[in-house]
């Protein structure tokens, strides 16, 4: 049997591709973990306990491995140390990135972008270390960077663009539909129109077992399921739920004017298309069906109605990542004078 080690494993992107991984009875699984997310998930496969961000990764590289899968690498140093003590002990890396290695700041925004847009070009020390939002993509651009500079090393660097499907912890999208759900009309910024890229997480665990033994590839792909809006996702739910839809539209303008988060208070939305990825290179060389925004509003609208229960997203330790009713209630009033 192949040996395959995947750190993290238990939260939202590994916890799906290991379900996935446990069926296919060609591979022995082991997992590198703290222990302390969902630590009573997949007893049957291996545990190696340890923190990522100190010297117990190097307890991997004390086996031999067909294949290592990367889910949980947000901060350089440690794989920097890591990747070296891997030579003649690793077949494959398969290396979780983003879309948000990309620089906006240069290059064509206009129509979707390939592998070969510019990423960050540079970044600090202090960006290699720092634990906000704003450095996520200059650290996943160095993470990328330690693996493409060794030679030896046969890496696949794939980059999701915004993951969605079971088990998501954020509940971003979860917001909107529940809004769907329990509110006869809500806001909906910029009428739901600006696009973006999304990654179906079933689609995403496919890609990276694929990747196992993918003979023929590029080191680098987007992997990327669809482009969609709030407001695709939005009508789909409510006819799922067969409601009329009702929403009160918030320009840009508004939203500027009332300092309203984007991104937070109103989850998944900045103005214009934003992180549109072109896949055509993965779409080519990997081999199954993608998802289609269509199936996964059906997939989740029954996970949330059979496994969530439509609890409030506000109950979620992300529940500071969407906005207050009491807040929605006094800008509809704004709204609607």
């Amino acid at each position: 049997m192949k040996k395959i080690l995947i750190i993290g494993g238990t939260q939202f992107v590994g916890r799906n591709l290991v379900e996935q991984l446990l069926a296919v009875e060609k591979y022995e699984i082991t997992l590198f973990n703290r222990g302390k997310t969902n630590p009573d998930l997949f007893p049957e496969a291996r545990r190696i306990i340890g923190d990522r961000y100190t010297e117990d990764l190097y307890k991997a590289a004390e086996q031999d491995w067909d294949c290592i899968i990367d889910i949980s690498c947000y901060y350089p140093n440690t794989l920097e140390e890591f990747v070296p003590r891997l030579k003649g002990k690793v077949g494959r890396y398969i290396f979780v990135s983003t879309g948000s290695v990309y620089d906006l700041t240069t290059g064509n925004l206009d129509g979707f972008m390939t592998e070969d847009f510019p990423r960050y070009s540079s970044y600090t020390e202090a960006d290699r270390i720092d634990d906000t939002a704003a450095t996520y993509g200059k650290r996943k651009t160095a993470c990328e960077d330690i693996l493409l500079s060794q030679d030896w090393l046969d890496a696949i660097i794939l980059r999701p663009a915004l993951i969605v499907g079971h088990h998501d912890h954020t509940q971003r999208l979860y917001y909107w539909f529940h809004k769907v759900k329990t509110q006869d009309t809500f806001i909906l910024p910029n009428d739901g129109k600006d696009l973006i890229s999304y990654t179906d997480v079933l689609d995403f665990s496919k890609m990276m077992i694929q990747a196992i033994e993918i003979k023929n590839k590029y080191q680098v792909y987007n992997a990327t399921s669809y482009a969609a809006s709030l407001g695709d996702f939005v009508r789909l739910a409510a006819k799922h739920l067969n409601k009329d839809l009702k929403y009160i539209n918030a320009s840009p303008a508004f939203i500027e004017e009332h300092k309203i988060a984007i991104w937070t208070e109103f989850p998944l939305w900045v103005e214009g298309n934003f992180f549109t990825k072109d896949s055509s290179r993965l779409q080519k060389d990997f081999d199954f069906s993608f998802s289609t925004i269509e199936q996964t509003t059906e997939r989740l609208m029954d996970y949330y109605a059979n496994y969530v229960n439509w609890e409030s997203p506000r109950q979620s330790k992300y529940g500071k990542m969407s906005m207050t009713p009491e807040r929605e209630i006094d800008l509809m009033k704004l709204l609607t004078k």
